[in-house]
């Protein structure tokens, strides 16, 4: 029985041995377990984060990709307004300088025809003044001792006209100066207001501002005719009244016909002078 005792002792160590050998080994187990967790978990963390590495890179190419794209976007924009630019600043340049050129031509070309308009009127009043000598010498006017006479012809008022000799002297002594006053309205270019038909001592004068045309004449056959000879008389007045206005004489007497025709001639032969 002593025997069997220690032979169960002996077991029963053995048993306790290999208990704690498992015991350590489960322990070891245990051990190498927690730290194969850790690493697949560690292993994890890192794919996980790997995997947010690799999109964070994608995303940081995508971002370049943009911002490159977007800085050639810049640098073409910023070289067209350069260009444009250039262009702006070039083309007001080109366009004074075109501008400029154009009014140098036109200032010499406006040189040039103020040049020949001098010239032409020159001309015209040198013209102007040889017709008006050529009337002045045609139909000449002198003061007489009758008074101022046009070819020795006496000039009487309507009023003042007496027989049939007096009145065939006025009425040929009128058409001489409607005859004047026509020719120098022509060589002038001026519409007189009272137009009139030089017809020797059957001249007639035309009143156009009248509701109907109407004509006077610048002759009296018979005594009823002195109203309109008169009226016809003062028309012929205010022609001369207005071409000596031309040339700024305004301070005359319409009365007197002959010396206002006489100042008209000497105005227009002395114009070629100015």
């Amino acid at each position: 029985s002593s025997n069997t005792q220690a032979y169960s002792w002996a077991l029963l160590e053995q048993l306790c041995a290999r208990e704690n050998a498992l015991a350590v080994e489960r322990r070891k187990v245990r051990v190498l377990g927690s730290t194969v967790e850790l690493a697949v978990k560690r292993a994890r963390q890192v794919l996980r984060l790997r995997r947010e590495l690799q999109v964070q890179r994608q995303r940081i190419a995508e971002q370049r990709r943009l911002v490159e794209q977007r800085a050639r976007r810049v640098e073409e924009a910023s070289g067209a307004n350069e260009s444009l630019i250039a262009r702006i600043s070039e083309t007001p340049i080109r366009r004074d300088e075109a501008t400029r050129q154009q009014i140098e031509r036109l200032v010499v070309k406006l040189r040039q025809d103020r040049i020949i308009l001098e010239d032409l009127r020159a001309m015209l009043a040198r013209q102007r003044a040889h017709v008006a000598s050529e009337l002045a010498f045609v139909y000449p006017i002198d003061l007489s001792d009758d008074g101022w006479v046009i070819c020795g012809l006496r000039l009487a008022r309507a009023d003042d006209i007496r027989g049939w000799a007096s009145g065939e002297q006025t009425a040929a002594a009128l058409g001489m100066v409607s005859a004047v006053v026509d020719q120098i309205a022509q060589s002038m270019g001026v519409p007189i207001r009272f137009p009139v038909i030089p017809r020797g001592s059957r001249s007639v004068i035309i009143n156009p501002s009248s509701a109907t045309v109407q004509t006077a004449p610048l002759f009296m056959l018979r005594a009823s005719d002195r109203p309109r000879l008169r009226t016809a008389m003062r028309q012929l007045a205010a022609d001369i009244e207005q071409l000596l206005c031309m040339f700024g004489i305004n301070d005359i007497d319409r009365h007197q016909v002959l010396p206002n025709l006489t100042q008209l001639l000497l105005a227009i032969e002395s114009s070629s002078f100015a």
